[in-house]
């Protein structure tokens, strides 16, 4: 093997170091473009508040009021709302995203009765506030919710929604 001379040593490890030093570079660049497109994310997309809280942009926490009324009424199209019950049901959307269309904070409310669903259209956290419910799988699971009980209801669900009493509830869509 044949032996390197000092200033052929010396030229590899500056090689080397140089190497090393572009990489750190390249590494601490893509960091901070990573840090400011973060940064810019969350001052450019931020949320904002539901046309019943507001429309302007709301840069620190949004309160929900636990006692808002529920002012926007509905009714399920044919063929989700079983048996008597006519499917009829009020809102009060409190908060919609400014970055996920369809993402919201919201109560929902109704008197008994049930609903049917073959594919529920997204993701969504449930808070029971009021009232007594029975859900059933579309593999006969079954399962019972109370006021302070909280599920999650998953994007493609198919059961049966049954609210054995006036029924209120905090939803998130996700």
């Amino acid at each position: 093997m044949p032996k390197l001379s000092v200033p052929a040593t010396l030229n590899f490890l500056h090689a080397r170091t140089h190497a090393v030093s572009r990489i750190i570079r390249l590494v601490a660049a893509s960091a901070a473009l990573v840090a400011l497109g973060s940064l810019s994310t969350m001052v450019m997309l931020e949320p904002k508040p539901a046309d019943a809280a507001g429309d302007a942009t709301h840069p620190g926490i949004f309160r929900v009021p636990l006692d808002t009324p529920l002012t926007e009424r509905a009714v399920y199209p044919p063929g989700i709302a079983v048996g008597s019950f006519d499917g009829a049901y009020a809102m009060a959307t409190m908060y919609k995203s400014g970055v996920f269309a369809g993402n919201k904070v919201a109560f929902w409310g109704s008197e008994a009765g049930a609903l049917k669903a073959g594919n529920y259209p997204l993701d969504e956290f449930v808070y029971v506030l009021e009232g007594d419910l029975v859900t059933v799988d579309a593999d006969g699971t079954r399962h019972e919710f109370h006021p302070g009980d909280a599920l999650v209801i998953p994007k493609g669900w198919a059961g049966t929604w049954d609210m054995k009493t006036r029924f209120k509830k905090i939803i998130v869509n996700f």
